[in-house]
């Protein structure tokens, strides 16, 4: 049996249907997993999915004095420098 290439299409194919291995945490892919059997998906559908809705997120932002600004907006809570220190003290607690 002969194996046709097709030049451009066979490249095509090959880069939409690439497998690759990622190392993902464990608790990630109980997250995959979940996602995966309450849609009746595989695995590799369903982290594709969640990666292509993450990715094409709109993040609010705008520009100020030529600074890219993160704007959540209005309802938003206003994150203090107090509380900011707080939580990295938080963080930082909990490392090994």
């Amino acid at each position: 049996m002969k194996l046709i290439r097709f030049g451009a299409l066979d490249a095509l194919l090959q880069e939409a249907w690439m497998r690759t291995t990622l190392d993902i945490r464990d608790d990630v892919l109980a997250q995959v997993r979940e996602y995966a059997a309450a849609r009746s998906i595989s695995k590799g559908a369903a982290a594709s999915e969640i990666l292509e809705r993450g990715l094409n997120a709109e993040v609010p932002t705008k520009w100020e004095n030529g600074i890219l600004i993160f704007s959540p907006g209005p309802d938003s809570e206003m994150i203090t420098l107090e509380k900011a220190l707080a939580l990295k003290d938080a963080m930082e607690s909990e490392l090994p």
